[in-house]
């Protein structure tokens, strides 16, 4: 091999890694020539050699395989839907006995209807007495007018003219119709009726005993004249205005947090909506429903979807695989009916293995139930797991193992490469042929890049680095020794 020598101070060193600027990148070289009189010659080379001896493993199957795939004898998968039927009122968390399951209530919701003003309701109306004009000859007589807050000409505060025009208009000009069968005036208290008394000249006058009449003189005027001596109590006019009233009502929802799906089928505000039926996912919530009430009361029926326990087998090469999805409430034997019955529909299992033989054994001091399958003869289908996924179900931990019967199972021979390529490490790894001689072997790990080399005469593989490693697993004999 060529070397260079250079100077660390006053002491000779060879050099074993020489390195130049790429651009503004420093590169390792790999190769150095100089001009020696005329001729090119190689003054430096980054490379290892190593010597190759032996042979690579025999590759042979097992003659058949046997392969066991159970359940604890405790296992159950789950799976098990819970329902729900159950009333309630208000706020309410665990429904049903459900942890998480939720209504939730409140009166964000407010809603309008056409109901009677004080005046038209049984009750009546308060009179307050208000200033009396010259027509009413005080201080004989007194004039009164209906105060009602839910009529905003008669609300409390305002002035008789406001008063004496919605007065009027309650009342109905000319002929006084709003003040139907079941109005009155309380006089004296004693709740008064009255007797209509038309007047050649238009108004609308109707007597009360004790001297008290009520005066409608037009469609915007009118008042109630009475004695001073008199007590006057409420007025109804039984067929005077409606109002709009807004009200404050409940809303609900129902919210799911019980880490499963809720198909909810019914239910909702007694007084109100119905929930939207469907499947609510867990941490999802039903859009509110409303009720035109202040009731709190509620009813929800409906299913919690618990999901049974799963399983899912494959052998390491993965050309096998079958999965499936246990019963709810599935117990260990009926699990492992399961397992078998997926395994003997898959053809490629069946290709290769018998339909398989229940057996109890005891793994690890644990009861399990097993089913056993054998292979055909000559068979290798590599080891087997099974996955069991949980969900609700409980003990669910799955057993597998994988054995074989008569040629003792030996493995292909891998040759492994790491080396420096272009300033960066690169790891390449040759699977052998079965029992391949020295010159074979190294023919095939020098297919692994234009870096590696062989020399069947002298049984070198050359790899361009120096720090370049070989090792071998499922070795045989063969062997790569770095010189």
């Amino acid at each position: 091999m060529p070397k260079i020598f250079g100077l660390d101070s006053s002491t000779v060193r060879q050099i074993t890694k020489l390195f130049a600027l790429d651009g503004a990148t420093p590169r390792r070289v790999k190769k150095l020539f100089g001009n020696d009189g005329g001729t090119i010659r190689l003054i430096f080379e980054d490379f290892s050699t190593f010597t190759v001896s032996g042979t690579s493993n025999l590759i042979q199957s097992p003659v058949n395989e046997v392969v066991d795939f159970g359940v604890r004898d405790d296992f159950n998968a789950g799976g098990v839907d819970v329902s729900v039927n159950t009333p309630g009122s208000g706020d309410a968390s665990n429904v049903g006995s459900v942890s998480g399951l939720s209504i939730d209530v409140d009166s964000s919701h407010t809603f309008t209807t056409t109901g009677d003003s004080n005046l038209r309701s049984p009750g009546g109306a308060t009179l307050t007495q208000f200033p009396s004009g010259p027509f009413s000859q005080p201080p004989t007589n007194r004039m009164f007018l209906p105060t009602d807050p839910t009529i905003p000409g008669l609300s409390p505060g305002q002035p008789g003219p406001a008063r004496e025009n919605d007065f009027a208009q309650a009342i109905g000009f000319p002929n006084g119709p709003a003040f139907s069968s079941g109005s009155y005036i309380t006089i004296n208290g004693s709740q008064e009726f009255g007797s209509f008394s038309p007047r050649p000249d238009g108004l609308y006058i109707r007597n009360f005993p004790n001297s008290v009449r009520i005066e409608v003189f037009s469609s915007n005027q009118g008042r109630i004249v009475s004695a001073a001596a008199n007590t006057i109590g409420p007025i109804r006019i039984a067929g005077g205005p409606q109002v709009t009233v807004t009200s404050t009502g409940r809303r609900a929802r129902v919210q799911n947090g019980t880490g499963f799906t809720f198909n909810v089928t019914g239910g909702g505000l007694t007084a109100g909506g119905n929930f939207a039926t469907g499947n609510l996912s867990s941490g999802a919530s039903t859009a509110f429903i409303t009720a035109n009430s202040t009731s709190e009361a509620w009813t929800l029926t409906g299913t919690v979807i618990k999901d049974p326990a799963t399983f899912s087998i494959s052998n390491a090469d993965g050309s096998i695989t079958v999965s499936g999805t246990f019963a709810d409430g599935e117990t260990a034997s009926d699990a492992r009916n399961r397992i078998q019955a997926a395994l003997n529909a898959d053809s490629t299992f069946q290709g290769k293995f018998n339909t398989g033989v229940d057996q109890d054994k005891t793994i690890s001091g644990v009861s399990h139930k097993v089913v056993t399958f054998t292979s055909d003869s000559a068979e290798n289908t590599s080891d087997f797991s099974i996955t069991i996924t949980q969900n609700t179900g409980s003990n669910t931990t799955g057993y597998s193992a994988t054995t074989t019967q008569g040629a003792v199972e030996s493995l292909q021979t891998a040759v492994q490469v790491v080396r420096e390529v272009e300033g960066s490490q690169v790891s390449s790894t040759k699977n052998v042929s079965s029992e391949a001689d020295t010159d074979t072997a190294g023919a095939e790990v020098a297919t692994l890049g234009t870096d590696i080399t062989y020399d069947s005469s002298t049984n070198k593989l050359k790899v361009q680095d120096q720090e370049a490693t070989v090792s071998v697993s499922n070795a045989g004999s063969l062997g790569f020794s770095k010189d």
